[in-house]
């Protein structure tokens, strides 16, 4: 694969890898060095890629494997939660709760929930790219949607005592 078609190909994709880099780091900062990352990883694995039709799950493969390495990173910081607007309208706080609520999730759960309900994702597609049998997608989007289920109840219990 030459630079222009990798160039053109990568380009198509780099919305989608912003937002499962998101959906699994919850920061700017680690997203744009997790998508770097990515694409400097499938640069030079270009020739490895045997169909150009498995472009975009190859790519996201490599972008989970970069989220995997900076997560096994920070897991060894601790970070502090930024102090949280008092003067938000009712729909900015429902996505700020729901933003919140899926950063709870496991990554791999919040990443499935992202590219199923966010993205459109078939399972079969999500399956293949993270390299899992279709049921563990599917247990995972179950326990992910249960887990946000709870996670947004008690959020909203406590806005309303």
């Amino acid at each position: 694969m030459d630079a222009q078609t990798f160039q053109r190909e990568a380009m198509k994709h780099e919305r989608l890898l912003y937002r499962i880099s998101y959906a699994m780091l919850h920061s700017d900062a680690d997203c744009a060095d997790a998508v770097q990352e990515a694409l400097l990883r499938a640069w030079q694995h270009r020739n490895e890629l045997r169909n150009m039709a498995y472009f975009r799950s190859w790519l996201c493969r490599i972008l989970m494997n970069a989220c995997n390495d900076i997560l096994r990173r920070r897991a060894k910081l601790t970070l502090v939660p930024l102090e949280e607007a008092t003067d938000i309208g009712i729909r900015e706080r429902d996505t700020l709760a729901l933003r919140q609520a899926l950063e709870k999730l496991p990554p791999e759960q919040n990443a499935c929930i992202v590219m199923h309900y966010l993205e459109g994702w078939p399972v079969a597609d999500i399956a293949a790219m993270m390299g899992v049998p279709e049921g563990t997608v599917k247990t995972r989007l179950l326990y992910g949607r249960n887990r946000l289920s709870r996670l947004l109840g008690e959020e909203w219990e406590e806005v309303e005592a």
